[in-house]
């Protein structure tokens, strides 16, 4: 073969890569590339097929990339709030850091590390959430299945609703069986804390379940898993108040609200002795509570029915509000 036969050869690959290479093009361009550099040691290559051949190689990964980012990826959740800032990841190598706002869609692939002093909820579906607690890191698997690397992650899930979802941790795997609970991952630990419903944590050859008000706990130094009791208005799960799921108020009755409340909070709304609890829960709402944390909600709408609220324990006593109240 003379030298202007390679050269034609080599055009003639060149001219089958496209922005999505099929795969025997690939391979042709690959098996000439190893060919030039592997063959006897006696044959020169020239300049300008070295040049040709290189061409090849760039147009080849570049066709690759270009193949790669643009086939679908299936998409995960939606990031419905955002407290603070986040950055994200793609799951191309070449992907770049990226900065979503709320309402953006992630996708499988997509790493996550929530900012310091930040938070995020991601909605997996109607009847599914997961809030990031600030300095977590998490990796978007599918919609059944995230890896939580390091920091906090709490699921929240409609009574009755069947989701799946287990998270992967670098220290065990919590699985879903509903409806409210939190995981911590740290270095050497992992912690499920469950407020409603019932998770699964198994790590290693110990797998245990924990019912609402128990904890879970994991040392790798220890191997086993420790259990204990917790309130549902428990300081760990303080953080989340900062991040509530929306309620759309106008239109809603208080008795419906105050089911968004509870399922926020953990905190049981009792109605305090002389109110007629059916009447005042039918009682329909206006105006917008976005931007409000739970219990500042809790004060705005109550006070639009001349209520109020003090707490006591895991209780929300509702009663009249007093006549020298602000």
């Amino acid at each position: 073969m003379t030298e202007l036969d390679d050269e034609r050869e080599t055009a003639a690959l060149l001219g089958q890569l496209k922005a999505e290479p099929s795969a025997a093009a690939r391979e042709l361009a690959f098996a000439k590339l190893s060919q030039e550099f592997h063959a006897a040691p006696a044959r020169a290559f020239s300049s300008t097929r070295r040049w040709a051949v290189a061409a090849a190689v760039v147009v080849v990964v570049a066709g690759g990339m270009t193949w790669q980012a643009l086939q679908p990826t299936a998409v995960v959740a939606r990031l419905e709030a955002l407290d603070g800032s986040l950055v994200s990841h793609g799951a191309h190598w070449f992907s770049g850091d990226t900065r979503p706002r709320a309402g953006a869609v992630l996708s499988a692939g997509d790493s996550l590390t929530v900012s310091n002093d930040s938070g995020a909820l991601l909605r997996l579906s109607p009847d599914l959430t997961v809030r990031l607690a600030a300095g977590t890191h998490v990796q978007l698997g599918s919609p059944e299945e995230i890896e939580l690397s390091v920091g906090e992650a709490f699921v929240d899930a409609t009574p009755g609703a069947r989701e799946p979802l287990r998270l992967v941790t670098p220290h065990g795997v919590v699985t879903h069986l509903g409806t409210q609970y939190l995981v911590r991952s740290e270095r050497n630990e992992i912690e499920v804390s469950v407020r409603e419903g019932s998770a699964q944590l198994k790590s290693g050859q110990a797998t245990t379940v924990a019912a609402a008000g128990e904890w879970m706990l994991h040392r790798d130094r220890d191997g086993g898993i420790h259990t204990g009791r917790l309130p549902p208005d428990d300081a760990r799960f303080d953080w989340i108040a900062a991040l509530p799921t929306g309620f759309k108020l106008d239109g809603a009755t208080l008795g419906q609200f105050l089911t968004w409340f509870h399922r926020e909070t953990g905190l049981a709304p009792i109605y305090a002795e002389g109110l007629d609890g059916g009447h005042l829960g039918a009682v329909q709402l206006k105006g917008s509570i976005e931007d409000l944390e739970p219990l500042e909600a809790l004060s705005l709408v109550l006070a639009t029915a001349d209520l109020a609220w003090h707490r006591d324990g895991e209780k929300v006593i509702i009663e009249r509000r007093s006549a020298n109240a602000g």
